[in-house]
């Protein structure tokens, strides 16, 4: 048997009638924009409560246009976490601002609040908190103390569409901006890279709109530099499509998560995720295992043909590029998860045999 770390393609097949519908699409040949693009920035500000969605071509450009829409610039220091995937950072350094490191706490491995207290000042510009595997990033209490500073909010919410607050207010819709990322993997993912934008001030939603589309607001009338951005109508489509099954995805996500909780919880060689609270979904299912036994680990479970990864292996602030610009820091926590972490197979709708055969593996390990 063969376990795929993720496996989207499942979902497509739980869609009524999918693929004669999409060929229709594909026919149409309507591929930049139009309906389907529009139909989908509606159902994301449905879903996440916020009042405007701008769709994009990818998570990492929803985290750009976000800080240049805040007007970030060469020289403005931002709040970031170092356990993320790079595009966090990378955006930050892009535009010549300066990244401020904070540690992570060990539970859901998102940003460390007593270490954040610890940096903020007048001089920060903005933070990035990154809902990691789908985890709130404590975003309430980041919230109150970036009022008393102001400082600007822009959600990394590329693992956690879908998750929300004890009060299921969804993540993404807190923050000045929430970015969101659409990679095949993700808990919504399409068939490519996609990502959104959604915000309450009307101000950022026109410049983005902009800004996704070479800095246009009429046809060849170009206010400032901006890029190439755009949502492609197809990958909307099957985006709107999913989301539409959403529910059911969410189910199927949280009985594999129990399956792994319910089965592994006797194995003293695992330390098993959090999910924070009754309203989280988590976009992948990551364990820390002891540093002596992770490389096995990963060896033994590709032998037998199941999917795993780690994410993260190497902490951004000790990444070469970093190093070349900024003085080395340490980070404990960061530093000491990145050498025990790996990812397990998470998706949504496993079939027959599946979830047995990874539990019957992992417990043959040791």
């Amino acid at each position: 048997m063969k376990i795929p770390l993720a496996n989207p393609s499942r979902e497509l097949e739980r869609i009524k009638d999918f693929e004669p519908r999409f060929n229709k699409k594909l026919m149409e040949g309507v591929y930049i924009g139009g309906e389907n693009v529009s139909a989908f920035e509606e159902s994301i500000t449905s879903y996440t409560g916020s009042k405007y969605c701008i769709a994009l071509n990818s998570g990492t450009d929803a985290l750009l246009l976000s800080l240049i829409a805040l007007g970030i610039k060469k020289g403005d220091k931002v709040i970031v976490p170092s356990f993320t995937f790079f595009s966090t950072v990378e955006v930050v350094m892009h535009l010549g601002a300066v990244p401020i490191f904070v540690d992570i706490n060990t539970d859901t491995y998102t940003i460390d609040i007593e270490d954040f207290k610890n940096k903020v000042n007048k001089t920060i510009k903005a933070v990035i908190p990154v809902h990691l595997f789908g985890n709130n990033s404590n975003i309430e209490i980041i919230k109150n103390i970036c009022n008393k500073y102001d400082i600007k909010i822009i959600e990394d919410v590329a693992q956690a569409f879908g998750s929300g607050t004890e009060k299921n207010i969804k993540l993404g819709s807190i923050g000045d901006m929430g970015a969101f990322s659409f990679f095949p993997s993700k808990t919504l993912g399409g068939i490519g890279d996609g990502g959104c934008v959604v915000t309450n001030n009307f101000s950022h939603y026109k410049k983005i709109l902009k800004l996704r589309n070479h800095g246009q607001g009429k046809n060849y009338e170009h206010e400032f530099v901006g890029a190439n951005s755009r949502l492609d109508s197809l990958n909307a489509f099957v985006l709107n499509e999913k989301l539409s099954i959403f529910q059911e995805i969410k189910k199927s996500r949280n009985s594999f998560y129990d399956f792994y909780i319910n089965n592994l919880s006797h194995l003293d060689w695992i330390n098993l995720p959090t999910k924070q609270n009754k309203n989280t979904i988590l976009n992948y299912f990551t364990i820390t295992v002891p540093p002596s036994l992770r490389n096995k680990l990963l060896s033994y479970l590709n032998k037998h043909h199941i999917g795993a990864s780690i994410y993260y292996k190497k902490p951004i602030h000790l990444q070469k590029v970093v190093l070349d610009r900024y003085n080395k820091i340490s980070l404990k926590n960061t530093e000491r998860i990145s050498k025990s972490v790996i990812s397990l197979p998470f998706y949504s709708f496993p079939k027959d045999g599946e979830l047995e055969y990874l539990i019957t593996k992992l417990n043959k390990f040791i």
